[in-house]
């Protein structure tokens, strides 16, 4: 899964703080967690605030292009984290605006993937159109971390998807029994009608076993 969230906006710490705050309550459960804040700096080189701090240079010096050509790196590296995501975890706060992560939660909702998102802070401010995407992408909403990673902790414990895993297999082979089952029973009665429809009759078996007795005479 992906953590998602402002970066660009989040002047204090580039959004680092409460996705390492969340992480280990993740990595117990068994999530692999993937961090754009600890990923970004493969595809431009720079940490979280440098190359914030280089892509508002470049703009304000009319460098778009610089800025193009390293910033579509982290757009294209943030979508590839949702498509290999099972689930993705917004948190959104009320006074940081952020588009990438709306754009994330529109991919996530495009891919049916669920949407969890912390927004006790945000309630008052939050988008209808973010709410939409977190509803009807089979997401939930939270007040806390700890309310998330408590739901998660059960929702996919390996322990307990192994339990599910199991119990949808036992059901599939059930089911594969009782297909077999029809499937002879349907078979036995083609053969029973094809026999009924080639086999001679009684009255048949008299007329042939008569005329064969007349062609010895």
């Amino acid at each position: 899964m992906t953590v998602a969230g402002a970066i660009e906006f989040a002047k204090k710490d580039g959004g680092v703080g409460w996705r390492d705050a969340i992480t280990p309550s993740l990595d117990e459960t068994g999530i692999y967690v993937q961090d754009p804040c600890q990923t970004e700096p493969l595809v431009t080189d720079m940490t979280v605030m440098e190359a914030q701090s280089k892509f508002n240079a470049w703009i304000s010096s009319g460098h778009y292009e610089k800025f193009n050509e390293k910033f579509e790196k982290v757009v294209q590296k943030d979508l590839r984290m949702v498509h290999k995501s099972d689930f993705v975890i917004v948190h959104l706060f009320p006074d940081i605006p952020t588009t990438g992560t709306i754009h994330e939660m529109a991919e996530a909702w495009r891919l049916h993937k669920p949407i969890y998102c912390i927004w006790s802070d945000a309630k008052s401010k939050l988008s209808k159109w973010a709410l939409y995407l977190v509803i009807d992408s089979g997401g939930m909403l939270f007040d806390n971390k700890k309310q998330l990673t408590d739901y998660l902790a059960i929702r996919y414990d390996k322990k307990i998807q192994s339990l599910r895993v199991l119990i949808v297999q036992s059901v599939k082979a059930v089911f594969r029994i009782i297909e077999e089952k029809i499937y002879m029973y349907r078979l036995n009665k083609i053969k029973e009608s094809l026999k009924e429809l080639y086999e001679p009759t009684k009255e048949e078996k008299k007329d042939s076993t008569e005329e064969a007795t007349k062609g010895e005479k």
